[in-house]
């Protein structure tokens, strides 16, 4: 009786699918299936001819195919065929060679050992191992050089990778969605100009329209915009683009270090800066960091119900967002939730404090409606903060420029260093070069810093939209208001959004309110609000 036999074949990555390599390894696995007389089953194919995974047809042949590293015990397709295994009788999985299965002994002796508690035994096209003793000794010592030379290969590869990125030229993996590879150019990749304008229409919708990251990936697939892999968009494929300082022309390699399956991040001094041209004008990438990281802050605790001041209310002590909370209806007789904004020190912050959103948020909005009943107040208030924003954006910038100039300079004298150090004619010793070489990495290391400090600081200006787009939205709320008609707490919100609207708690009773106008307003939570709606009571004669 012809024994049956499925086919096993991996590669390290997806970019690798591209190559000869799977219909290679598929191919000499066949024929050693012909040679051994076996028959070839499987419930998933590929194209011999692609190696692409396909479904069942003529010409596709059955077989289990990664684009995973050996390092991993657990793979997609490799779990798919041992499951396959269990419930089909399978004597023979055929792999072309030990690597492929394995590089490490000890995984690859797990994997036989898992297929041959379901009674299927593990062939190598390459190898001719015998079953005995002395052919498991050359399975471990084959497999143990293979892991040795994928390390050296590795380290070759680093090198070689590390000297491009130093010459400026790209190696930091998969090429970022707008930009192609092209040698001929700043950093060794050119812009694709129609993923580019789809680049700038994901930040337009962010920072411009203020969409969420669920509406920008609802509008490109309604859109039929397909992404990078030509596949539908994801949340994460979306948030990768707003969060990646290629768009404004910085790319870096060395950003972290292989430990074992693990990525540790490596200090930003270790990191190699690469120029690329850019997409994405800086403040326009600044502003967008600037919403996901208060977006990351807030999301942790995302109400279900709608809080007007959401993300606006701070404590003045220590810094720190107040959250959400609500009384239930029923309890206490309410006949509809109690909102409040919360400070507990169980979570951080400074101090248990509760405040009403009953009483806060009608203090706010009579304070903003003062703004939008005067005009001109808003659209000088607009050009004061436009003003100011220009004049610390320049003198951060300027700054800037005069840290990136002494960190080329430290670089060239570490370079320098080392340079006089394997000079024989200087002589200079190795505690000497040591020496100096700790003074100047410790410089270079509070340079970062203080450089990382300076970017940070300005992620945190604002980004303002248009004065038409706030007159015109102003005009729309007091169009609103002079006919005695409602505004949504939806409208409320996008006009405290666009006022960039802050609320700092003093003390119990005392807040401050910042914003797009000057100066901040001062208010007291026990002052009444024409906005403050009475609060439902019983019916008389109900307990």
């Amino acid at each position: 009786m012809r024994r049956r036999a499925i086919i096993y074949a991996r590669v390290s990555t997806d970019d690798q699918r591209d190559n000869y390599s799977i219909p290679s390894q598929i191919q000499e696995c066949i024929a050693y299936a012909n040679q051994m007389d076996y028959i070839i089953i499987g419930n998933q194919f590929v194209d011999p001819q692609t190696g692409y995974d396909v479904f069942e047809s003529n010409g596709a042949i059955p077989a289990f195919v990664d684009d995973y590293t050996s390092r991993e015990l657990s793979r997609p397709s490799l779990d798919a065929a041992i499951s396959y295994v269990e419930n089909v009788v399978c004597d023979v999985m055929i792999v072309h060679a030990l690597d492929r299965l394995a590089r490490d002994p000890y995984i690859r002796q797990t994997l036989e050992i898992e297929l041959g508690k379901r009674e299927c035994k593990v062939e190598y096209v390459v190898g001719n191992y015998e079953d005995s003793p002395e052919g498991e000794i050359r399975k471990d010592l084959d497999a143990t050089f293979a892991k040795w030379e994928n390390a050296k290969r590795i380290e070759r590869c680093n090198r070689g990778k590390r000297k491009k990125a130093e010459a400026g030229i790209f190696v930091a993996g998969r090429i970022p969605y707008g930009y192609l590879r092209n040698d001929e150019v700043l950093g060794g990749l050119g812009i694709n100009q129609e993923q580019a304008e789809i680049v700038k229409m994901i930040f337009d919708f962010y920072v411009e329209e203020r969409k969420s990251i669920r509406e920008i990936v609802r509008s490109l697939n309604k859109q039929g915009i397909p992404s990078a892999l030509n596949r539908k968009w994801g949340k994460s494929s979306v948030h990768r683009i707003l969060s990646n300082t290629a768009y404004i022309g910085k790319v870096y390699f060395n950003k972290h270090k292989r430990n074992g399956t693990q990525l540790i991040p490596r200090h930003e001094s270790e990191w190699i800066d690469i120029e690329v041209t850019p997409i994405v004008e800086i403040s326009i990438f600044q502003e967008a960091q600037k919403m996901l990281d208060e977006n990351k802050k807030t999301s942790k605790r995302y109400p279900k119900r709608f809080y007007l001041l959401r993300g606006m209310v701070y404590c003045d002590h220590c810094k720190r967002i107040y959250g959400g909370g609500a009384s239930k209806r029923g309890s206490q007789r309410r006949k509809a939730d109690a909102l409040y904004y919360r400070h507990r020190i169980i979570s951080g912050h400074c101090r248990n404090h509760m405040i009403s959103a009953r009483r806060l948020e009608p203090i706010v909005w009579d304070a903003i409606l003062n703004l939008l009943r005067n005009p001109e107040i808003i659209r000088q208030s607009y050009q004061d903060a436009v003003a100011l924003q220009d004049q610390k954006q320049q003198y951060q910038r300027a700054h800037l420029d005069l840290l990136q100039q002494n960190k080329q300079k430290i670089d060239l004298i570490r370079q320098n260093l080392t340079l006089a150090y394997i000079d024989p004619d200087i002589q200079m010793s190795k505690h000497e070069y040591l020496e100096q070489k700790e003074g100047l990495d410790r410089k270079y290391g509070e340079l970062i810093s203080e450089i990382q400090g300076v970017e940070n600081s300005l992620l945190d200006i604002p980004h303002f939209a248009d004065i038409e787009t706030i007159e015109a939205f102003s005009t729309q709320i007091r169009n609103h208001l002079d006919q005695h008609e409602r505004i949504s707490l939806q409208n409320k919100r996008k006009v405290l959004e666009m006022l960039q609207v802050q609320v700092w708690v003093l003390d119990n009773e005392r807040i401050r309110i910042k914003g797009m106008f000057a100066p901040p307003q001062e208010r007291l939570l026990s002052q009444v609000s024409a906005s403050c709606a009475p609060r439902l009571r019983p019916p008389p004669g109900r307990a």
